[in-house]
């Protein structure tokens, strides 16, 4: 009967000290906060490169990003400078999974769009009109 309410105690030790294992120091939620934000802007940077949408995202939260870095890092321009983005311009149109969409002549980079999807491969839930527009040697 001693063991098992020995045991028990063991156990309510346990659970009791689980919860302050957790807890993080405030330099390590510094950290954390700053691997956060770096990795969310990472994200939309790489995928504005090619989808407008996602582009002008990474547009509208830079002005607080940058505003971040001058507040976190007022009295070191270095890392100001090292950090800050730019933002990105956004010249061709493209849908949210990065396809290129077709100008109002129906052109995508100067080819008809059938041939230049049918050039770039399959597109999911698109098919060629005339499979004969396609570029030669695809």
């Amino acid at each position: 009967m001693k063991l098992i309410a020995a045991i028990a105690v063991l156990i309510m030790l346990i659970v009791a000290a689980t919860p302050a294992l957790g807890e993080m120091t405030e330099y390590q939620r510094g950290v954390a906060n700053g691997l956060k934000i770096g990795l969310f802007m990472g994200e939309y940077h790489g995928k504005g490169q090619y989808v407008m949408e996602t582009a002008g995202q990474f547009n509208t939260y830079l002005d607080n990003y940058n505003q971040f870095l001058w507040d976190t890092f007022a009295n070191n321009q270095t890392l100001i400078n090292e950090f800050m983005l730019s933002p990105i311009s956004v010249g061709l149109k493209s849908s949210n999974t990065g396809v290129l969409l077709p100008d109002a002549s129906g052109r995508i980079l100067g080819y008809p769009a059938d041939s230049y999807f049918t050039w770039i491969g399959a597109v999911p839930g698109t098919k060629p009109l005339n499979p004969g527009d396609a570029l030669p040697g695809v």
